[in-house]
Parts: C-alpha cells; sequence; structure tokens
C-alpha cells in the first residue's frame, strides 16, 4: 500500500508546533518579566543612592547657617537623614524628564516606599576636636510588581518584592557637632547671642526648628 509521507510530515509539524510554540512564547514572556524586574531594581539603587547623597547635602541644608541657629538648643541628634527620592520608579521628581511607562513603574497594589535611620557616631579624642564626629544614615527603598499568571506556577510566587539598603557616612554637620560638643556649643552661642546674653535672631532662618537641650549625649557621641 502506497502512503503520501507528506501528510504525516504535516500533521508532525502541527504537533511540534503546539508543544513548542507555548513552551517558547513562556520564555519569551518571562525573559521580558526579568527585564522589567531589573529595571525596577536598578531605579530602587538610585532611589536609595540619591537619598543618602543628594537629598542629605541639598534641601536638608545639612551644611549652613540655618543647621547652625536651628541646633542652639538641640532636643535629640539633629543629623538629617532623609528617605529615598521615590521618583526615581517614574522618572519624575527630583528627576527630569518624562514620566516612565506604566510598565516599568512598580505596580499600584505595590507601591514604593522607603526609609531613613540615622546615627552619630565618633572616633573616640577630644570632646571638642570636631574633626572625628560623623553622621550615618542607612536608607532603604522597596517596591513590589505582580508576577504574571502564566509563570506564578513555575516560581510559586504571585508577586516579588524589590529591596534596596544603603549605608552612608557624611561629615558632621554643625548641629552634630554642637550637639556632641557642648564646649563647642557653648562658644558658638556666645558668639552668636552676644555672650549668651540675648536670644538668637528671630525670624531664625529657614530649615531651623529650635529645641530644648538634651538631658544627656554622652550615650550617642563617644
Amino acid at each position: 500500500m502506497f502512503v503520501n509521507s507528506s501528510r504525516w510530515c504535516r500533521g508532525q509539524t502541527v504537533i511540534e508546533t503546539l508543544i513548542a510554540l507555548p513552551l517558547a512564547l513562556t520564555i519569551l514572556f518571562s525573559i521580558v518579566y526579568v527585564s522589567r524586574l531589573g529595571v525596577v531594581g536598578e531605579r530602587a539603587q538610585i532611589a536609595v543612592r540619591y537619598g543618602g547623597i543628594a537629598d542629605f547635602n541639598g534641601p536638608n541644608n545639612a551644611y549652613s547657617g540655618a543647621n547652625i541657629y536651628g541646633n542652639l538648643t538641640p532636643q535629640a541628634v539633629p543629623s538629617p537623614c532623609p528617605g529615598p527620592a521615590l521618583g526615581a520608579f517614574s522618572d519624575s521628581a527630583p528627576f527630569p524628564g518624562p514620566t516612565s511607562a506604566p510598565f516599568w513603574q512598580p505596580d499600584s497594589q505595590y507601591p514604593a516606599s522607603g526609609t531613613c535611620n540615622g546615627a552619630v557616631f565618633g572616633l573616640g579624642g577630644a570632646q571638642f576636636l570636631a574633626s572625628h564626629y560623623f553622621s550615618g544614615t542607612a536608607v532603604t527603598a522597596t517596591a513590589g510588581i505582580a508576577v504574571p499568571g502564566y509563570i506564578q506556577t513555575a516560581i510559586g510566587e504571585q508577586s516579588h518584592t524589590v529591596n534596596a539598603a544603603e549605608t552612608f557616612v557624611h561629615a558632621a554637620t554643625p548641629g552634630v557637632i554642637m550637639y556632641c560638643s557642648m564646649e563647642v556649643r557653648n562658644r558658638v552661642n556666645g558668639a552668636i547671642t552676644a555672650s549668651g546674653s540675648s536670644d538668637p535672631p528671630t525670624p531664625i532662618p529657614a530649615g531651623s526648628t529650635p529645641s530644648p537641650p538634651p538631658p544627656d549625649n554622652n550615650g550617642v557621641c563617644r
């Protein structure tokens, strides 16, 4: 009996396509998902670094006359601790340019968030030596994206969270120096307020918030 082999070949191609095409598409879209995850993760790192460097030195007036006036009578460690620049996730402020396409942003059900924890520490030595005081900030950024349904079973997750964390060390601000060294604070206060006999200038420069002095700062500035 004669068998038409071309008919069998055509049928075999259809079967192979039905098996290979879903697998190929799953791999392709999984690569797209991983790319998206990588972009969101990179933006988390940018947000953390911008907050720990540019924001620390910029809008917080960390190294300014306002910082000196505002910390003549500090209550707590007057070290700025700006959070991450969450605008990095959407290419909005503080960054110039158009807003990023939604696909490359975190999903609305897993919005971006961030924290900052600050501390002050010293390297020892005489209290009046301001050069051995430092400020530390630990900045974190978190965001999430939903895992596509076609790969949820494979990886066993419905969402993926991106975390970025960095610790930064900064030169001590004037307020930190005045907080850690009572001698420096008294000398600055005396110079600004005519030997401490009068109140500081009114109004105090913007970016300052005077408060009662701390009862004890020896446990912080060592």
